[in-house]
């Protein structure tokens, strides 16, 4: 992964829903404010950051294969 690249985050799932945050870009590994070390993280396109531990995320083509013909709830972190 490079920064940069265009991923998706899943904030949760079970067997009738996908929490989907969004897609993105991958701003790298960053000292996590809390956790006091690096952590992927995620700008949203919509503007929000999401953090690595907080979320399942990958690539953006690969988010979509997982998205397809499931129901998906756009949700907020």
């Amino acid at each position: 992964m490079q920064i940069g690249d265009r991923v998706g985050a899943i904030l949760s799932s079970n067997s009738e829903v996908v929490n989907f945050l969004g897609y993105g870009k991958y701003d790298g590994d960053i000292d996590h404010p809390y956790l006091g070390f690096p952590n992927p993280r995620i700008t949203l396109d919509n503007g929000d950051t999401v953090w690595g531990c907080e979320c399942w995320w990958g690539p953006e083509g690969e988010i979509k294969k997982i998205l397809a013909g499931r129901k998906v709830k756009i949700v907020g972190k």
